[in-house]
């Protein structure tokens, strides 16, 4: 399975911002026969409940389906390619959002959706969460897509790698402060769950003021590619960037196989879920109420947001 990654860098304008993706697509398929392009989270432009970003309510929020997937459907069409539309705010018919990702197969038609599972920041009090994680059967084989902080929730990746998902596809977007980790936990997480994995992050910054002091998001780019045998490649971390690898979906199926006559690890093979039942118990920790600290701090900022 032949991959690209579009790595994006938000313009002000909206419709501009579209056609630039639009136009980053184009480029990476002249010339390569992919099967699959990948986005990041928020193609579209950042979420209008990002701090100061508000006035983009109404704006980068859109239907599913809709104008968005309609003009991207007929660039699937025109190449011949899988598109992951990374994630859209979606609105939904009844006024309610949720983070959702859409896969497009080569004739333009939807043939998978991913809901966020587990919200992060302001979209704990704005989005309605994925319910499910599921796999994806299409033609490329199984399927996986977890989008963006739910890759930083173990559980996951290794629920779509025991579903059968070979390749998981996260759009995402990496924050500066995070970066270390996060190299280093894709590697381990490719390895240990034995899958291929695409990561698409935006990069650039986004500033706004919330609580009378002024906040700023920096994303660091540097979208991945990893195999359970290391990291394949790495976006830049300044700018847009594309990128385009091979991701054998038969190396991963074989290696998952049992050898008696060898030692490779098995690490989904070794598992006793009968010994860690309390994987489906919920986290005594802090016992902070993170929705209502998150819904005073929007509140702060963009009254509408917070309700």
């Amino acid at each position: 399975m032949k991959v690209g990654i579009v790595q994006t860098q938000w313009r002000a304008d909206p419709t501009e911002n579209v056609f630039f993706v639009y136009d980053q697509v184009e480029e990476i398929c002249q010339g390569t026969a992919l099967d699959l392009v990948c986005l990041p989270e928020f193609f579209l432009g950042p979420a209008w409940y990002m701090p100061g970003q508000a006035g983009l309510k109404g704006v980068t929020d859109t239907r599913i389906p809709g104008p968005v997937t309609t003009l991207f459907r007929a660039l699937a069409r025109k190449h011949r390619v899988h598109i992951l539309l990374g994630s859209m705010v979606e609105e939904l018919p009844d006024g309610g959002y949720c983070n959702t990702a859409v896969l497009l197969d080569r004739s333009g038609d939807i043939v998978g959706r991913a809901h966020k599972v587990h919200a992060f920041a302001n979209e704990v009090v704005v989005c309605r969460p994925g319910d499910t994680v599921d796999v994806i059967d299409c033609e490329l084989g199984r399927l996986g897509i977890a989008v963006c902080s739910d890759f930083w929730v173990p559980e996951t990746i290794r629920m779509l790698a025991l579903k059968g998902a070979h390749t998981v596809f996260i759009p995402g977007g990496s924050l500066k402060q995070n970066l270390d980790a996060m190299v280093n936990a894709f590697r381990a997480t490719a390895f240990l769950n034995c899958v291929n994995l695409v990561y698409a992050s935006p990069v650039g910054e986004i500033t706004g003021m919330r609580g009378g002091r002024q906040i700023r998001v920096a994303f660091a780019g540097t979208s991945l590619a990893a195999t359970p045998a290391g990291l394949l490649a790495r976006g830049a971390e300044d700018g847009p960037d594309s990128l385009v690898v091979d991701l054998p979906a038969l190396d991963v199926l074989t290696l998952r196989q049992r050898h008696a006559d060898d030692d490779t690890w098995q690490g989904l093979g070794l598992r006793r879920p009968e010994a860690y039942g309390g994987v489906l118990e919920a986290f005594v920790g802090q016992g902070r109420d993170l929705v209502a600290e998150t819904r005073t701090s929007m509140a702060q900022t963009t009254p509408t947001a917070a309700r």
